[in-house]
């Protein structure tokens, strides 16, 4: 049976085309700040991402714990979505290696609440021990991978009242895709940015870590802290590389894709059974009665999936799933749910 893998977009294979470039890339001890392709790829993803320098890490976790530890010090007050990768799926990193407070907002809307941000913002100015970072996720993957736009980011600047805001971009080109503007764009105004290679790109492994010169100066000291000095990652730069150039146009058609699937899933079966939530990137959420055991079936039936801690399915269309493919797991899951 040919499974169709919905689990996630980090779930790509490099393309022979990719695995040929990287095998040429120029290498160095990046250790030494001497890997002319990491350098390269720092530098056009601080570019893109319209900040000063960037620093090449091993995963979108590392990328987003080596923030915290530059942004912030220990004990620092820190909001954050209610259902935010960093609050639920980094396995309490925050609280293990920057020993920070997390608090949390309502992300109902896709993003954090802009009037719980504002009060949180005031009442912890009053008790002497303001909030030091306002964290964002865009997209905001547990809402359906919904990008955040220039209006909700507006009101988020404005509820921050001058507290720093981090991005936590692990799906960034996905929102610059679907709004069609630059991802630059959707950084104005925020300290820093973490951007990840291999969710959607379709790089092998890899995230960026965008700021200024002097937050990268010092962020480079936390990844060594923990454990992220790289020595010939150039290899694995040329990835991400290769993923810029060859891979950012077309996650337009991942998300025309999630769509479709979304589309065949609702048409075929009534919301009483399978809940289709709107779909505005590449991830599709469907609320079912009882998510382990329609994960289970599906698997049974070469569909594989993840569930949500609120317990609704997650579908994630990706670079090796082609039409065909998904018009396949939509027949599956209709007959399966």
């Amino acid at each position: 049976m040919e499974v169709i893998d919905l689990r996630s977009d980090t779930v790509t294979k490099p393309s022979t085309a990719m695995r040929a470039f990287m095998m040429e890339a120029e290498v160095g001890d990046d250790g030494y700040g001497e890997d002319p392709s990491v350098a390269a790829l720092e530098r056009r993803v601080a570019e893109l991402t319209g900040f000063e320098a960037g620093l090449f890490v091993a995963s979108g976790t590392m990328g987003n714990q080596v923030a915290l530890r530059t942004l912030v010090q220990p004990g620092d007050p820190v909001i954050v979505a209610a259902r935010a990768h960093l609050l639920q799926f980094e396995a309490g990193a925050s609280a293990k290696n920057a020993s920070i407070q997390l608090l949390t907002v309502d992300d109902g809307m896709g993003y954090p609440d802009p009037s719980q941000v504002a009060d949180l913002v005031r009442q912890y100015r009053r008790l002497q021990n303001p909030i030091r970072l306002i964290a964002i996720e865009n997209t905001h993957m547990p809402s359906g991978g919904t990008p955040i736009d220039g209006d909700a980011l507006t009101m988020l600047f404005a509820a921050a009242d001058g507290t720093p805001v981090y991005i936590d971009g692990a799906r960034l080109w996905n929102a610059a895709v679907a709004l069609d503007v630059t991802p630059a764009l959707l950084c104005q105004g925020s300290v820093a940015v973490s951007t990840c290679l291999s969710k959607g790109l379709a790089a092998p492994m890899g995230s960026v870590l965008s700021g200024s010169a002097a937050l990268i100066s010092r962020a480079r000291v936390e990844r060594a802290r923990l454990g992220g000095r790289l020595r010939q990652a150039g290899i694995m730069a040329a990835g991400g590389l290769y993923a810029l150039d060859h891979h950012m146009t077309r996650l337009e058609e991942d998300h025309r894709r999630a769509q479709r699937l979304a589309s065949l899933i609702s048409t075929q079966l009534p919301a009483t059974t399978a809940d289709v939530q709107s779909v505005p990137t590449n991830i599709v959420l469907v609320k079912v009665k009882d998510p382990t055991q329609s994960q289970q079936r599906l698997a049974g039936q070469g569909v594989l999936c993840n569930v949500l801690p609120a317990g609704d399915l997650r579908l994630v269309t990706h670079r090796d799933l082609d039409d065909r493919a998904i018009e396949l797991a939509a027949s599956r899951i209709v007959a399966s749910l």
